[in-house]
């Protein structure tokens, strides 16, 4: 067996790769790609939330989610607001913002429905909770 076979994050990426194009495909006609919605509705969840405090809850880099949250805001759809700096500016959806992610949900909603139709309801929850699984183990090890 070779190394994509058998390395959990050569699966993990090229699986990652896959699903956001997948996510953009469906978001294209919104203006909107899969990291963008993420982003629309983690600040959604958490209002007043930092650029750090989301970065931190999903794993990513502050910088790369900074240059996404400015592309947001250039377009009226996120308000950072106080503080300075990555750390200190507060983030919240403007009114154009929730629209979007509201208009965005039902597309997200049956993309998901469409995988759950190739792959078993079943199999893609256990799919998702595998890698959850997988993510915490890389975190502990």
């Amino acid at each position: 067996m070779g190394v994509a076979a058998e390395c959990p994050g050569f699966q993990a990426r090229a699986t990652a790769r896959a699903i956001t194009r997948y996510y953009n495909a469906c978001f294209k006609p919104l203006g909107l790609t899969a990291e963008q919605f993420s982003l629309l509705v983690g600040i959604g969840a958490a209002e007043g939330a930092t650029l750090v405090d989301l970065a931190v809850s999903a794993g990513v880099d502050a910088t790369t989610l900074s240059r996404n949250v400015q592309n947001l805001e250039a377009r009226g759809l996120v308000r950072a607001e106080g503080g300075r700096g990555r750390a200190g500016k507060r983030l919240n959806l403007t009114r154009s913002g929730r629209r979007l992610m509201v208009d965005a949900f039902p597309v997200w909603k049956s993309a998901k429905a469409e995988l759950s139709r190739h792959l078993g309801d079943e199999q893609l929850r256990s799919t998702t909770r595998a890698m959850a699984e997988l993510a915490k183990a890389a975190v502990l090890a």
